[in-house]
């Protein structure tokens, strides 16, 4: 395997066919009017006409990239109902001595050997200054099963997948993001983002882990090790899966990984409040805020808005490498508009923070939808921004 770094993932174009309202064929352009991937996406339409589906797909094309086998696509619409999706994405690599940019086609569904939904020709590659075409997923026959696309002589693509696969396939280490860190991420959150109280329950054969005061342990999270998909749960209370558990990994990891989800909560969520992120304490292990006037809180004592954000932000600088797309399905649910705007504020300093990042969102806020429809025609530095109505007749 020749060693490859990937210096951009970007989306370009979700196409879906056969799956939910999408009966007929449909294309999600994530480019902004001058042909540029965007790193802020808003995608609206009203109730049931795809906005969740169109991200559940995304984030099923995206687990495809770590798998040699597969036995199920685990989307019903691909798996039993003739559904059939492509993702592009482009990409600039480091490979075999030289940078190249080319188009990564995700297939998946009732597919043909060699079909596709949208073939890249020499123009439509040029045209994003893309160099090569290489399809891959899976693709399953009328008669079951799931076969490959992925060329065997398509060797940059065979190191990219070998890359991810043998990343994904990583014990989880102290510093395990090291290695992998500029592969690409998927962040999927769920229109459901609370912090429930973590009750103590706890798996003694979990691995990695440090038995500390009471039930809980000290214990590697989910999600800790390199995927290519991260699907957060909503309203678990499970320890392992828990913030607070979490937390606790990053402090007693002492690397630097707490102080920097430390500052990155503080920073964006707290900023101009009289709130921080102060600590963890020992006994019982969980993260410790500092309300102000000596008061200090568990992480689930904060007010819905506040967990909402925290939820957020401290899973994206958990787990978050320098190539990231975070989707975010209805990002105003249960923020009062002062939080819908404190929301967006911070997902735009993310982004142009860290040139590496997209985020994809959908909302029902007309606020917050009056904002971006004024800012799209604006020339934003380090932001570039597009959208996607749904139409309400997709016939």
């Amino acid at each position: 395997m020749t060693p490859i770094y990937i210096y951009e993932f970007k989306p370009l174009f979700l196409t879906l066919d056969k799956i939910g309202p999408f009966q007929n064929g449909y294309t999600i352009d994530f480019t902004d009017d001058n042909d540029r991937p965007s790193n802020f996406f808003m995608m609206v339409s009203p109730n049931g006409l795809g906005k969740t589906t169109a991200l559940e797909v995304f984030s099923c094309l995206t687990t495809l990239l770590d798998k040699k086998v597969i036995d199920s696509y685990g989307h019903e619409d691909l798996d039993k109902r003739g559904g059939r999706a492509q993702l592009d994405f482009r990409a600039k690599l480091r490979w075999q001595g030289r940078d190249v940019s080319v188009v990564l086609s995700i297939l998946a569904g009732a597919l043909s050997e060699g079909a596709c939904l949208k073939s890249w020709q020499a123009e439509q590659l040029q045209a994003y200054n893309a160099a090569s075409w290489h399809p891959t997923g899976f693709f399953s026959p009328v008669v079951g099963g799931y076969e490959t696309i992925a060329s065997n002589s398509d060797t940059l693509l065979q190191d990219l997948l070998a890359a991810m696969n043998a990343a994904a396939e990583t014990v989880p280490e102290e510093n395990f993001l090291q290695p992998s860190f500029h592969l690409p991420t998927v962040l999927y959150f769920s229109a459901y983002r609370d912090i429930p109280y973590p009750n103590n329950d706890n798996d003694d054969d979990i691995p990695y882990s440090t038995k500390v005061a009471g039930q809980r342990n000290i214990a590697a999270p989910n999600h800790w090790h390199y995927q290519p998909l991260h699907s957060f749960e909503a309203h678990t209370a499970y320890w392992q899966n828990s913030l607070d558990n979490l937390l606790v990994w990053l402090k007693w990891l002492d690397n630097g990984s707490f102080e920097k989800a430390q500052a990155l909560i503080n920073e964006l969520l707290f900023v101009e409040t009289p709130k921080l992120l102060k600590g963890v304490r020992r006994n019982p292990p969980e993260a410790i805020i500092d309300a102000g006037n000596d008061q200090t809180h568990r992480l689930d004592r904060l007010s819905s808005g506040e967990k909402s954000l925290a939820y957020l932000f401290l899973r994206i600088g958990a787990h978050a490498t320098s190539n990231t797309i975070i989707l975010i399905d209805e990002m105003d649910i249960h923020l009062h508009i002062r939080w819908q705007h404190r929301l967006y504020n911070a997902l735009e300093k993310l982004v142009a923070d860290n040139p590496g990042f997209t985020v994809i969102m959908t909302t029902h806020s007309v606020e917050i939808l009056r904002r971006f429809t004024a800012a799209m025609g604006q020339e934003r530095d380090k932001l570039f921004l597009a959208g996607e109505l749904i139409e309400t007749d997709l016939s």
